[in-house]
């Protein structure tokens, strides 16, 4: 063979061992998901994307089952609606294992059932790029947008960084700076009307006079203190001499009582004589009652002389006539 012939079988016998040497390498580097069995997924998000890059990882609790294959822009028939990104990824099956078998593409059906979300999260904050962060929230609803090339979806959840960089584009950010605008020019115009100055001024008579209201009540304590020590003595003074006089009272006492009772003795005996002498079958009433009715005819008596006179006046003298019958 010629050396012209033999320079084209080398050539060709180079080229054929670089593309082994290349193929085995891809195998090395890739892990063998060249010819791992693959679960095509999608997944669409409501927020930025932005960092988020073609072959950046798909992790589920930390471990790698996937990459990203492909982003784009997914318009909705509806208008209300807003524009998602449809993120479709690749997720390499053999990653996951159920008590040692490897799962099939029906694992993730019941997963999505169990909570299974897509969110978005730093690889670093420094360079700003995304990964697709798989995790289990079983309290949460699933949302879906809809088959897109007849794919599973994969629903997505809103990671707390997402939430608060929402609020935060809610917010009327001018009319907060509008506010403290204002405020800021309202404590300049108190400053500056002397009001602050005032209003410390008038705390610090405040403060002087409950100063020296303090000191006079000190003072006045002070001055309790010692009368009341001198209240104390004599209130002292004053219990011993009652302690002292007690027996004397209570003796007194005691005899004026004594008196009193036999004055009430005294006094209800008499009432007893008296109601006796009274009663209507006493000696007295009796006697009385007579002489009354003596006293009585004696002035019938009196009274028929003094007609006697008055009509026959010479009677006092010849005595009383006779009167004649039928007068």
């Amino acid at each position: 063979m010629s050396k012209s012939q033999r320079l084209p079988l080398a050539i060709g016998a180079f080229i054929f061992g670089a593309i082994i040497l290349v193929f085995i390498a891809l195998l090395f580097f890739s892990g063998g998901r060249i010819f791992a069995e693959k679960a095509p997924v999608v997944m669409f998000f409501n927020s930025s994307v932005q960092g988020l890059q073609v072959g950046a990882p798909v992790k589920l609790k930390g471990v790698i089952i996937g990459e990203i294959s492909d982003i784009s822009i997914d318009f909705p028939n509806d208008s209300s609606q807003g524009v998602t990104a449809a993120v479709h990824a690749d997720l390499l099956l053999k990653r996951i294992n159920i008590k040692g078998i490897q799962v099939g593409e029906e694992f993730f059906s019941h997963a999505i059932d169990n909570g299974l979300r897509a969110q978005l999260n730093y690889l670093s904050l420094l360079t700003g790029l995304l990964y697709v962060e798989l995790d289990f929230f079983p309290n949460t609803s699933p949302v879906f947008h809809g088959e897109k090339d007849q794919l599973l979806e994969l629903p997505t959840i809103a990671t707390d960084f997402e939430s608060l960089s929402k609020d935060l584009q809610s917010l009327n950010l001018k009319s907060l700076v509008n506010n403290v605008d204002n405020l800021a020019q309202q404590l300049s115009d108190i400053a500056a009307s002397g009001k602050i100055q005032q209003a410390l001024d008038n705390f610090d008579n405040a403060a002087k006079a409950v100063k020296s209201t303090a000191i006079n009540l000190d003072n006045t304590q002070a001055a309790l203190g010692k009368n009341g020590l001198e209240v104390l003595l004599k209130l002292d003074n004053l219990l011993v001499q009652l302690n002292h006089d007690e027996p004397k009272f209570v003796e007194s006492l005691n005899h004026s009582l004594t008196e009193l009772r036999s004055t009430l003795l005294s006094i209800n005996q008499l009432a007893n004589q008296a109601g006796n002498t009274l009663d209507q079958n006493s000696p007295l009433l009796i006697e009385l009652t007579n002489t009354l009715e003596e006293i009585r005819r004696t002035a019938r008596s009196l009274r028929s002389l003094s007609e006697t006179l008055d009509e026959q006046p010479e009677a006092i003298i010849r005595g009383k006539k006779a009167l004649p019958l039928g007068e």
